[in-house]
Protein backbone atom coordinates (compact mmCIF):
# COMPACT_ATOMS: atom_id res chain seq x y z
CA UNK A 1 0.00 0.00 0.00
CA UNK A 2 1.15 3.54 -0.79
CA UNK A 3 2.70 5.12 2.32
CA UNK A 4 0.49 8.22 2.09
CA UNK A 5 -2.70 6.14 1.91
CA UNK A 6 -1.49 3.97 4.75
CA UNK A 7 -0.77 7.04 6.87
CA UNK A 8 -4.24 8.49 6.21
CA UNK A 9 -5.89 5.15 6.98
CA UNK A 10 -4.11 4.72 10.31
CA UNK A 11 -4.59 8.31 11.45
CA UNK A 12 -8.26 8.62 10.40
CA UNK A 13 -9.24 5.37 12.09
CA UNK A 14 -7.36 6.30 15.24
CA UNK A 15 -9.08 9.71 15.27
CA UNK A 16 -12.49 8.03 15.05
CA UNK A 17 -11.56 5.85 18.01
CA UNK A 18 -10.52 8.91 20.02
CA UNK A 19 -13.82 10.58 19.09
CA UNK A 20 -15.67 7.61 20.56
CA UNK A 21 -13.71 7.95 23.81
CA UNK A 22 -14.56 11.65 24.00
CA UNK A 23 -18.25 10.90 23.52
CA UNK A 24 -18.40 8.40 26.35
CA UNK A 25 -16.68 10.85 28.71
CA UNK A 26 -19.32 13.43 27.83
CA UNK A 27 -22.09 10.86 28.30
CA UNK A 28 -20.63 9.79 31.65
CA UNK A 29 -20.60 13.41 32.82
CA UNK A 30 -24.15 14.04 31.62
CA UNK A 31 -25.65 10.93 33.23
CA UNK A 32 -23.89 11.57 36.55
CA UNK A 33 -25.14 15.14 36.57
CA UNK A 34 -28.71 13.91 36.08
CA UNK A 35 -28.56 11.00 38.52
CA UNK A 36 -26.40 12.42 41.32
CA UNK A 37 -26.18 16.15 40.76
CA UNK A 38 -23.43 18.64 41.53
CA UNK A 39 -21.71 16.46 44.13
CA UNK A 40 -21.42 13.64 41.62
CA UNK A 41 -19.87 15.89 38.99
CA UNK A 42 -17.46 17.32 41.57
CA UNK A 43 -16.39 13.85 42.69
CA UNK A 44 -15.96 12.73 39.07
CA UNK A 45 -13.81 15.71 38.16
CA UNK A 46 -11.65 15.32 41.26
CA UNK A 47 -10.75 11.70 40.48
CA UNK A 48 -10.42 12.14 36.70
CA UNK A 49 -6.68 12.92 37.00
CA UNK A 50 -6.19 9.50 38.63
CA UNK A 51 -8.32 7.89 35.92
CA UNK A 52 -6.26 9.61 33.23
CA UNK A 53 -3.01 8.66 34.94
CA UNK A 54 -4.05 5.01 34.59
CA UNK A 55 -4.82 5.63 30.92
CA UNK A 56 -1.50 7.47 30.45
CA UNK A 57 0.51 4.59 31.88
CA UNK A 58 -1.42 2.11 29.72
CA UNK A 59 -0.78 4.25 26.65
CA UNK A 60 2.90 4.64 27.51
CA UNK A 61 3.43 0.91 27.87
CA UNK A 62 1.14 -0.02 24.98
CA UNK A 63 2.44 2.44 22.40
CA UNK A 64 6.07 2.11 23.48
CA UNK A 65 6.11 -1.69 23.43
CA UNK A 66 4.12 -1.86 20.17
CA UNK A 67 6.65 0.45 18.49
CA UNK A 68 9.54 -1.65 19.75
CA UNK A 69 7.72 -4.77 18.55
CA UNK A 70 7.47 -3.43 14.99
CA UNK A 71 11.12 -2.29 14.98
CA UNK A 72 12.41 -5.65 16.21
CA UNK A 73 10.07 -7.61 13.93
CA UNK A 74 11.38 -5.69 10.91
CA UNK A 75 14.91 -6.57 12.03
CA UNK A 76 13.84 -10.25 11.98
CA UNK A 77 14.49 -10.52 15.70
CA UNK A 78 12.85 -13.78 16.89
CA UNK A 79 12.20 -12.25 20.32
CA UNK A 80 10.03 -9.44 18.89
CA UNK A 81 6.81 -11.25 19.70
CA UNK A 82 7.70 -11.31 23.40
CA UNK A 83 6.99 -7.57 23.78
CA UNK A 84 3.25 -8.18 23.95
CA UNK A 85 3.44 -10.59 26.87
CA UNK A 86 5.91 -8.40 28.72
CA UNK A 87 3.79 -5.29 28.22
CA UNK A 88 0.78 -7.07 29.73
CA UNK A 89 2.90 -8.34 32.60
CA UNK A 90 4.41 -4.98 33.52
CA UNK A 91 1.05 -3.23 33.23
CA UNK A 92 -0.40 -5.80 35.61
CA UNK A 93 2.41 -5.25 38.10
CA UNK A 94 2.12 -1.44 37.99
CA UNK A 95 -1.66 -1.60 38.29
CA UNK A 96 -1.34 -3.31 41.68
CA UNK A 97 -0.56 0.13 43.13
CA UNK A 98 -3.89 1.50 41.90
CA UNK A 99 -5.77 -1.61 43.01
CA UNK A 100 -4.39 -1.32 46.54
CA UNK A 101 -5.14 2.41 46.70
CA UNK A 102 -8.67 1.87 45.39
CA UNK A 103 -9.53 -0.93 47.77
CA UNK A 104 -7.95 0.42 50.95
CA UNK A 105 -7.60 4.19 50.50
CA UNK A 106 -10.37 5.61 48.26
CA UNK A 107 -11.22 8.28 50.84
CA UNK A 108 -7.62 9.42 51.06
CA UNK A 109 -7.36 9.59 47.26
CA UNK A 110 -10.39 11.89 47.00
CA UNK A 111 -9.22 13.98 49.96
CA UNK A 112 -5.79 14.33 48.36
CA UNK A 113 -7.47 15.63 45.20
CA UNK A 114 -9.32 18.28 47.23
CA UNK A 115 -12.63 16.67 48.21
CA UNK A 116 -14.44 17.36 51.48
CA UNK A 117 -16.37 14.80 53.52
CA UNK A 118 -19.53 15.18 51.44
CA UNK A 119 -17.68 14.67 48.16
CA UNK A 120 -15.77 11.74 49.64
CA UNK A 121 -19.04 10.05 50.59
CA UNK A 122 -20.38 10.58 47.06
CA UNK A 123 -17.26 9.50 45.16
CA UNK A 124 -15.99 6.69 47.38
CA UNK A 125 -17.67 3.84 45.47
CA UNK A 126 -16.81 5.31 42.06
CA UNK A 127 -13.14 5.68 43.00
CA UNK A 128 -12.89 2.22 44.54
CA UNK A 129 -14.44 0.49 41.52
CA UNK A 130 -12.55 2.17 38.68
CA UNK A 131 -9.19 1.93 40.47
CA UNK A 132 -9.75 -1.77 41.16
CA UNK A 133 -10.20 -2.32 37.42
CA UNK A 134 -6.97 -0.48 36.52
CA UNK A 135 -5.39 -3.57 34.87
CA UNK A 136 -8.24 -3.78 32.34
CA UNK A 137 -7.77 -0.15 31.27
CA UNK A 138 -4.04 -0.67 30.77
CA UNK A 139 -4.41 -4.02 29.01
CA UNK A 140 -7.01 -2.54 26.68
CA UNK A 141 -4.53 0.16 25.60
CA UNK A 142 -1.84 -2.46 25.06
CA UNK A 143 -4.06 -4.77 23.01
CA UNK A 144 -5.29 -1.86 20.94
CA UNK A 145 -1.78 -0.58 20.19
CA UNK A 146 -0.46 -4.00 19.21
CA UNK A 147 -3.45 -4.80 17.01
CA UNK A 148 -3.03 -1.46 15.24
CA UNK A 149 0.71 -1.90 14.75
CA UNK A 150 0.26 -5.49 13.61
CA UNK A 151 -1.71 -4.34 10.59
CA UNK A 152 -5.32 -4.20 11.79
CA UNK A 153 -6.17 -0.52 12.45
CA UNK A 154 -9.83 -1.18 11.59
CA UNK A 155 -10.18 -3.74 14.39
CA UNK A 156 -8.41 -1.36 16.80
CA UNK A 157 -10.84 1.41 15.85
CA UNK A 158 -13.87 -0.85 16.25
CA UNK A 159 -12.61 -2.00 19.65
CA UNK A 160 -12.42 1.60 20.85
CA UNK A 161 -15.78 2.60 19.36
CA UNK A 162 -17.72 -0.39 20.67
CA UNK A 163 -16.20 -0.17 24.15
CA UNK A 164 -17.25 3.50 24.20
CA UNK A 165 -20.75 2.58 23.02
CA UNK A 166 -20.97 -0.09 25.73
CA UNK A 167 -20.00 2.50 28.32
CA UNK A 168 -22.67 4.95 27.17
CA UNK A 169 -25.46 2.35 27.02
CA UNK A 170 -24.64 0.71 30.34
CA UNK A 171 -24.12 4.07 32.01
CA UNK A 172 -27.79 4.72 31.36
CA UNK A 173 -28.98 1.19 32.18
CA UNK A 174 -27.12 0.89 35.48
CA UNK A 175 -27.71 4.46 36.67
CA UNK A 176 -31.39 4.86 35.84
CA UNK A 177 -33.38 1.61 35.39
CA UNK A 178 -31.20 -0.13 38.01
CA UNK A 179 -30.80 3.00 40.17
CA UNK A 180 -27.12 2.37 40.95
CA UNK A 181 -26.01 6.02 40.56
CA UNK A 182 -22.22 6.45 41.01
CA UNK A 183 -21.43 2.72 41.40
CA UNK A 184 -23.37 2.11 38.17
CA UNK A 185 -21.35 4.72 36.30
CA UNK A 186 -18.13 3.23 37.66
CA UNK A 187 -19.10 -0.32 36.68
CA UNK A 188 -20.03 0.72 33.13
CA UNK A 189 -16.67 2.48 32.77
CA UNK A 190 -14.72 -0.35 34.42
CA UNK A 191 -16.24 -3.08 32.23
CA UNK A 192 -15.99 -1.22 28.91
CA UNK A 193 -12.32 -2.24 28.36
CA UNK A 194 -13.45 -5.87 28.37
CA UNK A 195 -15.42 -5.16 25.19
CA UNK A 196 -12.35 -3.64 23.54
CA UNK A 197 -10.14 -6.57 24.54
CA UNK A 198 -12.69 -9.10 23.26
CA UNK A 199 -12.92 -7.33 19.90
CA UNK A 200 -9.11 -7.37 19.68
CA UNK A 201 -9.39 -11.15 19.89
CA UNK A 202 -10.54 -11.04 16.26
CA UNK A 203 -6.98 -10.12 15.35
CA UNK A 204 -5.32 -12.36 17.92
CA UNK A 205 -7.11 -15.39 16.46
CA UNK A 206 -6.40 -14.47 12.85
CA UNK A 207 -3.47 -15.55 10.68
CA UNK A 208 -2.31 -11.92 10.53
CA UNK A 209 -1.33 -11.93 14.21
CA UNK A 210 2.47 -12.12 14.54
CA UNK A 211 3.02 -11.81 18.29
CA UNK A 212 2.33 -13.52 21.55
CA UNK A 213 4.89 -14.46 24.22
CA UNK A 214 8.59 -14.69 25.02
CA UNK A 215 11.11 -15.29 27.76
CA UNK A 216 13.00 -12.06 28.54
CA UNK A 217 11.27 -9.55 30.76
CA UNK A 218 13.38 -7.01 32.59
CA UNK A 219 15.59 -5.95 29.69
CA UNK A 220 12.47 -5.09 27.61
CA UNK A 221 10.96 -2.81 30.27
CA UNK A 222 13.35 0.06 29.58
CA UNK A 223 12.68 0.00 25.84
CA UNK A 224 8.90 0.04 25.86
CA UNK A 225 8.67 2.53 28.71
CA UNK A 226 11.10 4.91 27.02
CA UNK A 227 9.45 4.41 23.64
CA UNK A 228 6.05 5.37 25.03
CA UNK A 229 7.15 8.16 27.35
CA UNK A 230 6.23 10.84 24.80
CA UNK A 231 2.64 9.59 24.79
CA UNK A 232 2.62 9.64 28.59
CA UNK A 233 3.79 13.25 28.60
CA UNK A 234 1.22 14.22 25.98
CA UNK A 235 -1.55 12.79 28.14
CA UNK A 236 0.07 14.14 31.32
CA UNK A 237 -2.72 12.87 33.56
CA UNK A 238 -5.24 15.00 31.68
CA UNK A 239 -5.28 13.83 28.07
CA UNK A 240 -3.31 11.88 25.49
CA UNK A 241 -3.89 11.38 21.82
CA UNK A 242 -1.72 8.50 20.72
CA UNK A 243 -0.91 7.53 17.20
CA UNK A 244 1.10 4.44 16.42
CA UNK A 245 1.92 2.86 13.13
Amino acid sequence: MDIKKQFIRYVSQNMLGMLGMSLYILADTYFISKAVGADGITALNLVLPVYNLIFAIGAMIGVGSAIRFVIERNKKNPEAESYFFHALLWAGIISLIFIAAGIFYPDQVIRLMGGDEQIIATGRSYTRIFMTFAPLFMWNHICNAFVRNDGSPMIAMMATLFSSLFNIVFDYILMFPFGMDMPGAALATALSPVVGILICQLHFRSKKCTFFAGNTIVKKAYFFLSGGSFCFCRRDIFRCDHYSF
